[in-house]
């Protein structure tokens, strides 16, 4: 039996935009300076690549019986995601120089961003 109204969210959706803002930016950046180009492209990564980890983790399973299961792998992709984020900046900070910290936290929150249009995006169609 099919509930339409109990689809899983399209939230790959977020993912895809993520994509596009971080690529886009980091081309900005590019025609400005290689520096500042490789910094955006860091910063769009490091929140890109643990947000997909999240929506990996917690979007894969639906239903009432797996509910005790879908809460603890919401648990698991946040601190993950957590993780992935903090190892991302001391790799980055550690192993990058030349870096231009303002690009690279700037387009950090820009593509962080993208999570407060959540409710919008996901009602938005992307074939």
């Amino acid at each position: 039996m099919q509930y339409p109204h109990l689809q899983k969210p399209a939230i790959h959706r977020v993912i895809i935009v993520q994509s596009v803002m971080t690529v886009l930016l980091s081309a900005v950046f590019f025609l400005n300076n290689t520096t500042a180009g490789l910094s955006a492209l860091l910063g769009g990564l490091i929140c890109l690549i643990p947000n997909t980890y999240f929506v990996a983790r917690t979007f894969s399973r639906s239903g009432a019986r797996a509910a005790k299961i879908i809460v603890m792998d919401f648990y698991k992709g946040e601190a993950g995601k957590f993780l992935l984020t903090a190892c991302g900046f001391a790799l980055v900070f550690a192993l990058v120089k030349p870096l231009d910290y303002a690009v690279l936290l700037g387009v950090f929150v820009l593509v962080q961003a993208v999570n407060w249009f959540t409710p919008v995006l996901l009602k938005i169609r992307i074939s």
